[in-house]
């Protein structure tokens, strides 16, 4: 039987000997460099917090190797850091926030917090953000609102990463979208976080980092072809791929999701969203964030009981031959597993990043407090 993807030897080999470091000290350097960057210290704890919780759920893509990205758009003055957070309108189940150009790590979760207030009160809310900048991950932001005993929808639309189908340039974004329910007390929750394009943009920085090819069927070059080099990427493919493999359904994902964080709510759509940090345009992402109460359906201890029976069940589905692990997992269970190996053992930083914050901190004025010797 393949080893479990959830046991932590192979968890472990998947980071592949990344120095680790105590949650707690990736957190105070990631405040104290969006401190520079012009947050006061509450706003600044608030953006670091959903980068942290990215790496400690193994989802490294949009941790602090995203820190020298959200740097240089407050360096171009994309970013404002103390942009207020406005209402356009208003009704008893939702809202219309204008980000101003905000920090998306800042305005996105207070537009959330403010969803799930009014949920509560009125059993669902749904709340549009516009002209806010790169949030992080959407499942931070579903898993609010399980965290608080609701059920929870979020998403963001991005710059042109994607290619629609049959088409050789991108023109989508990634637009990524999660969703999270509780299962009650002392279980994970179900989370789906997934782009809405084969892949989030930040694997291909990854494999560029890396300097590794990346997987067939992941993108094309700029002249449409398909490509494995993560250099003369042009343009990522629908959650799907080509036409044949269906990633016609990816792409209609893709252009729900800019309807609703772009149009909905008066923003932008991907293809009016500004990816180029020193462009001196503001970004104008937008956002979509929905929460419910389950006892507006059913009791809740009972609707918890019948999504872990589920989860049950699916765990017990037969393997099919070649699989990676001893038996079938739920949305978010590898994340969950991450989460709990970091806590544990520290959170790893690959030598690129750590490279990169290091460059971030001297740019900044800031002290670096991730040394590797040290970890």
């Amino acid at each position: 039987m393949p080893e479990s993807m959830l046991s932590d030897e192979a968890i472990a080999a998947f980071w592949d000997g990344a120095p680790r470091f105590a949650p707690t000290l990736v957190q105070e350097q990631a405040e104290a460099l969006f401190r520079a960057f012009g947050l006061d210290e509450a706003n600044a704890a608030q953006a670091a917090a959903p980068l942290l919780t990215a790496d400690l759920r193994g989802i490294e893509s949009h941790g602090v190797a995203r820190l020298r990205s959200y740097g240089d758009s407050f360096k171009a003055g994309t970013i404002i850091a103390d942009a207020p957070l406005t209402v356009d309108r208003e009704s008893p189940v939702s809202v219309a926030f204008n980000a101003n150009d905000g920090c998306g790590l800042v305005q996105a979760p207070k537009a959330m917090a403010r969803c799930i207030e009014k949920a509560d009160q009125t059993g669902l809310c749904m709340v549009t953000v516009r002209d806010s900048n790169h949030f992080g991950i959407a499942g931070y932001y579903a898993m609010m609102a399980s965290d608080a005993g609701l059920v929870g929808l979020s998403m963001t639309n991005t710059g042109s990463l994607a290619a629609p189908t049959f088409g050789a340039v991108a023109m989508m974004g990634s637009n990524p979208l999660a969703f999270a329910a509780p299962t009650g007390p002392g279980s994970d929750p179900i989370v789906l976080d997934m782009s809405t394009s084969t892949v989030a943009w930040g694997k291909i920085e990854i494999a560029q980092r890396a300097k590794e090819p990346i997987p067939a069927g992941w993108a094309i070059d700029k002249a449409g072809y398909p490509t494995t080099d993560p250099f003369s990427v042009g343009a990522i493919l629908p959650l799907g791929g080509g036409r044949d493999t269906c990633g016609h359904k990816g792409y209609g994902l893709g252009l729900m999701v800019d309807i609703l964080c772009g149009p909905l709510g008066a923003g932008s759509w991907s293809k009016q969203i500004t990816d180029d940090y020193y462009a001196g345009k503001p970004a104008r992402v937008g956002h979509f964030f929905a929460a419910w109460r389950i006892d507006a359906f059913r009791d809740p201890d009972e609707f918890a009981a019948d999504l872990r029976h589920v989860a049950d069940e699916l765990r017990k589905t037969p393997l099919a031959p070649g699989a990676p692990c001893d038996r079938v997992l739920v949305p978010g269970e590898p994340e969950a597993a991450q989460f709990a190996y970091n806590q544990r053992h520290g959170l790893p930083v690959r030598g690129t990043v750590l490279a990169e914050i290091r460059e971030l901190c001297e740019e900044w004025s800031v002290p670096f407090l991730m040394d590797s010797s040290d970890a």
